[in-house]
């Protein structure tokens, strides 16, 4: 697993109110991933400070990750980049929170459409 692999599956994750991926947008790039012995990290920019899908975004991108490569994904975003940057990074990082919003997006078919193989 090197960054490449990453950005491949990250071609295949789509912002859920734009028809392009995460990588087109700009969300995350190459820089943005970085690995801790297995464990893969990975900041991303949301596509504004406000972005109401903030969140969201988040948790495709370590589903994702997590589903392709069976490791620990830490995923948060850049410093500065959304107004509620703390809230955001702590539901990404609480399990129960993370597994709560993945259920909801799942049930609201928006997991299959934003992640694709």
């Amino acid at each position: 697993m090197d960054k490449s692999d990453l950005i491949e599956t990250l071609r295949k994750v789509y912002d859920p109110e734009y028809p392009l991926s995460v990588i087109d947008l700009k969300i995350v790039g190459e820089e943005d991933i970085t690995f801790d012995g297995e464990k893969v990290k990975i900041l991303f920019t949301p596509t504004s400070p406000f972005c109401p899908m903030g969140g969201m975004i988040g948790a495709l991108i370590k589903y994702a990750l997590e589903t392709k490569t069976g490791k620990e994904v830490e995923v948060t975003l850049k410093p500065g980049s959304h107004s509620q940057e703390k809230m955001l990074n702590e539901m990404l990082k609480d399990s129960k929170q993370y597994k709560d919003l993945l259920a909801r997006l799942k049930t609201a078919g928006i997991l299959e459409k934003c992640v694709t193989d």
